[in-house]
């Protein structure tokens, strides 16, 4: 969302959970004046302000990770030299940088045209890289100690002390000539974060730092600085010029991407630049961005829908929402460990008190009652927010943004999963994940992967469309019925989801009016007298298959794989040759007289077939093929017990 004055609301909510998360002591998050950083490294600095190790931080998998702290506040930097508190790159604390060989040649080049000084010093160059001191790096560098000095000047701190006699006695160009750097010089100049280690602890968390840190950033004036009413508090307060990134958002720039900015002429309202069109507080933007930053960074509050990052949150404290709300917008049942008692194949685990709480509120919702705090173990007038994020160059764009109490959204959440109750073996998910839903749009096996461009991927429009119909009881989207419709066709087979997803939209289809087709004929199970011809179709379809398979049951190729498509499209073309077809498979089958009879008493409510079945009765003739083919597994004592 690219300075549009709708995202003012959500960066409204935003700021009052940052409020929440603030006053919750078991919540790590930077307060005003600091911000998260991905550090690498830190050095460890001796009494005499000399390097005398080097830590490495990161994380020991595979492809090591930073660490992730809490550090004096990081501004945003554009093409100026901005060095940062206690915690930066190998640029702005050793004043040396790495170019490749293209790169620096062109440089330097360029100076020596503009006839501009060679202050430059190369410490190493091979045939693709050069490590050097530039004029840049060295400006870094001197920027990086007289920010140090401005900060920490007058702090009577041994740690301190320390630390401005490694800045005053560093000499870049003596960087190559310490053994703890050159262990990690590729590492370094590879743009890692460092943090300093002065008397045992680390700088940035010196009490003494931190206060001198503080009375710098509350008394830090800015020339350009703009007063104006700011959008999300109403008050007269110095307005934010640029705000922090976002980070996390899957496909966005590794460094992160605005929700707010305007770079372009275009832009320009009333005489107002940039972010100024919507004037965002500095107090408000430091609250938003770290909020969102701090939803996105943890697993229970977000998930991926399609190539959309959705995070949830709850105001309140009590985590109850958001562990509810994760399972019925992304229920997970994990296989067994192997090493417990239970068989291995493919039993899973399910947590049997969340399926409770969750069957005990579909109840309710199937009987129109409202949800308590006794439903749901919170209140349900708590208010509940969902926003999903899709990357755009370097912003982010709003895919939807959802706001309510927790207890509608749980009904609409509830009626979602009732909706999409269908009758189906064992090893199927009860319930079905936004996510799973949208890959069944997908060719059998196929994982999505954004990494490879030959994988087919889901529609990117097709997640923000089912999540607005689930999320407001309305309607699902035609373009996703129409992909799982092609999807059964392409594929000559229907599993549990997209039956589930076909009965869905058409129960949702009906309820609004938009046909003609009764509510109480789309059905969970078999549904024997139910006299829709398309779906007597789709049972008959069933039917015929299986007196084929009955035939010969290690047959590689049946019916469905060369008239399934034609079947559910064009019925009278395609029929009466099946039905001739069939009195041969019926005559040498076992159980012909089975068939027989299952076929006489489908036809027996069709009068002739249709020349063409439109998108609606192709729906209902897969669901009627779906349901035949069910009840053929189905024990004879087992009676499906509708809406169950």
């Amino acid at each position: 969302m690219s300075g549009c004055r709708g995202c003012i609301v959500i960066i409204q909510a935003l700021c009052r959970y940052y409020d929440i998360l603030d006053q919750d002591e078991s919540v790590k998050i930077a307060r005003p004046g600091y911000s998260t950083a991905d550090v690498s490294f830190a050095l460890v600095i001796s009494e005499d302000g000399e390097v005398t190790h080097i830590v490495d931080l990161r994380s020991d998998d595979k492809k090591p990770r930073p660490q992730e702290m809490d550090v004096p506040l990081r501004s945003l930097r554009a093409n100026g030299i901005v060095p940062y508190c206690a915690c930066d790159n190998a640029k702005y604390v050793f004043g040396v940088e790495k170019q490749t060989v293209k790169d620096f040649q062109k440089n330097i080049a360029k100076k020596a045209k503009n006839g501009d000084p060679q202050e430059t010093s190369v410490l190493e160059k091979d045939d693709k890289e050069v490590v050097l001191v530039s004029s840049r790096s060295r400006e870094c560098f001197e920027a990086f100690k007289a920010l140090h000095h401005q900060v920490l000047d007058g702090v009577d701190d041994a740690e301190v002390r320390s630390f401005l006699k490694f800045l005053d006695g560093w000499e870049p160009e003596s960087f190559l000539d310490h053994p703890k750097i050159l262990q990690y010089k590729d590492e370094i100049l590879n743009g890692g974060n460092f943090v300093f280690e002065c008397g045992g602890d680390y700088l940035h968390r010196n009490s003494a730092v931190r206060h001198a840190w503080e009375d710098y950033f509350s008394s830090e004036t800015d020339d350009d600085l703009v007063v104006a009413q700011s959008l999300v508090s109403g008050q007269d307060e110095p307005i934010a010029r640029l705000h922090q990134k976002i980070k996390g958002v899957v496909g966005a720039q590794k460094a992160g991407a605005s929700l707010v900015s305007f770079n372009d002429e275009a832009f320009k309202s009333y005489g107002k630049e940039k972010s100024y069109n919507a004037p965002v507080g500095e107090t408000s933007m430091f609250k938003y961005t770290t909020a969102l930053n701090y939803l996105l960074a943890h697993q229970e509050n977000r998930m991926g829908i399609a190539d959309t990052t959705t995070v949830f949150w709850a105001e309140t404290e009590d985590r109850t929402c958001e562990d509810l709300a994760r399972f019925l917008m992304n229920p997970r049942e994990e296989k067994v460990d192997p090493d417990d008692d239970e068989p291995e194949n493919d039993v899973r685990v399910r947590d049997k008190k969340t399926r409770k709480l969750v069957g005990d509120i579909l109840k309710k919702v199937r009987a129109g009652q409202k949800i308590n705090r006794a439903d749901i173990h919170t209140d349900p007038e708590t208010n509940f927010y969902i926003l999903g994020l899709s990357p755009n160059n370097a912003r982010l764009a709003v895919r939807f943004w959802y706001m309510d109490s927790f207890g509608n959204f749980v009904a609409r959440v509830g009626r979602h999963h009732l909706d999409m109750e269908i009758i189906k073996g064992d090893l199927s998910p009860k319930y079905v994940s936004i996510s799973r839903l949208l890959k069944a749009t997908l060719p059998k096996g196929s994982k999505d992967q954004k990494s490879n461009s030959n994988v087919p991927k889901v529609s990117p429009l097709l997640g923000g469309l089912v999540m607005n119909a689930v999320l407001k009881n309305q309607p699902y989207p035609v373009q996703m019925y129409g992909a799982i419709l092609n999807r059964v066709k392409v594929g000559r087979s229907i599993d549990s989801v997209q039956a589930g997803f076909i009965k869905a939209y058409l129960l949702r289809q009906s309820r609004s009016g938009a046909t003609k087709l009764k509510e109480d004929l789309i059905t969970v199970s078999l549904n024997e007298e139910n006299p829709d011809v398309p779906y007597r179709l789709g049972r008959l379809f069933a039917v015929l298959e299986k007196a084929q398979s009955d035939t010969n049951r290690e047959m590689k190729s049946t019916i469905n794989s060369k008239y399934f498509s034609s079947a559910s499209s064009t019925p009278a073309v395609v029929f009466p040759v099946l039905l001739k077809l069939a009195q041969h498979h019926i005559a040498k089958s076992e159980w012909g007289f089975k068939s027989s009879k299952s076929i006489e008493e489908i036809l027996s409510g069709v009068d002739k077939f249709p020349a063409y079945l439109n998108l609606e009765e192709q729906g209902m003739f897969m669901l009627g093929y779906y349901h035949q083919r069910e009840a053929f597994f189905q024990k004879k004592d087992e009676t499906p017990v509708e809406g169950a």
